[in-house]
């Protein structure tokens, strides 16, 4: 037994040294020519920041790539009667590490679809509509001004703040905190949590608000908040 265990702690450190000596980091880069009608991103475990681009510039995606025994992370990339679709996964393997992170500028009003299972997604300045999902990470939303915003999480938190009142606004996790900041104003609120905190300030609540926000936990804290 003393000469398996000293062979299997040889092997272990073997693939360490290994993986040590192989890992790479890699900067990958490019444009989507042309108008283009929306963006949909499926990044597995990667994290994604979206930046705000310009009316009529063109998408742009970089993909930092950190990864050995030279597997990096597969990636994906058609478009699409108009639509950009960007699937991402890492190689599902013990032997060895691959991660990726995004950045993805978005001119105004094109629309973006993000799923991860994983990664944290944040959005910046964002003008549009977008629809984010995914299982484990938390979603940053700041400066949006768009129609409709979208997020929701399984175990995150979810922070969203508006720079102009949103027609459409709904977030949800199932067990993280949600929090929701808007322009002072008039709002169709509906925002609870079932087991943890619920707080409501500085919007008016009306039935009658051209305006809806939707802000729902199972067990996380929910707060609304107007812009002071």
């Amino acid at each position: 037994m003393a000469v398996s265990a000293v062979l299997v702690v040889g092997a272990l450190l073997a693939l360490a040294i290994g993986a040590l000596a192989s890992s790479r980091e890699r900067l990958v880069s490019f444009a989507v020519a042309g108008q283009l009608d929306g963006v949909s991103l499926d990044l597995g475990e990667a994290s994604v920041d979206v930046m705000a681009g310009t009316q009529g510039s063109t998408v742009r995606v970089e993909r930092l790539d950190r990864f050995t025994f030279g597997h990096a992370a597969q990636v994906q990339r058609t478009v699409e009667a108009g639509r950009l679709r960007l699937r991402s996964r890492c190689p599902v393997t013990v032997l060895y590490s691959c991660s990726a992170a995004y950045r993805v500028v978005v001119p105004d009003n094109v629309p973006v679809d993000v799923r991860t299972g994983g990664g944290n997604v944040r959005f910046h300045g964002y003008r549009g509509s977008a629809r984010i999902s995914t299982d484990r990470g938390n979603i940053t939303v700041d400066g949006f001004c768009g129609f409709l915003l979208q997020a929701r999480t399984e175990t995150g938190d979810v922070d969203a703040s508006s720079s102009c009142p949103p027609p459409q606004l709904s977030l949800r996790s199932t067990s993280g905190d949600v929090v929701a900041t808007v322009p002072p104003g008039r709002y169709q609120v509906d925002a609870a949590s079932a087991s943890g905190s619920l707080a409501v300030r500085n919007v008016v609540e009306t039935a009658d608000a051209p305006f809806s926000i939707e802000v729902l936990s199972s067990t996380g804290d929910v707060l609304v908040e107007g812009q002071r």
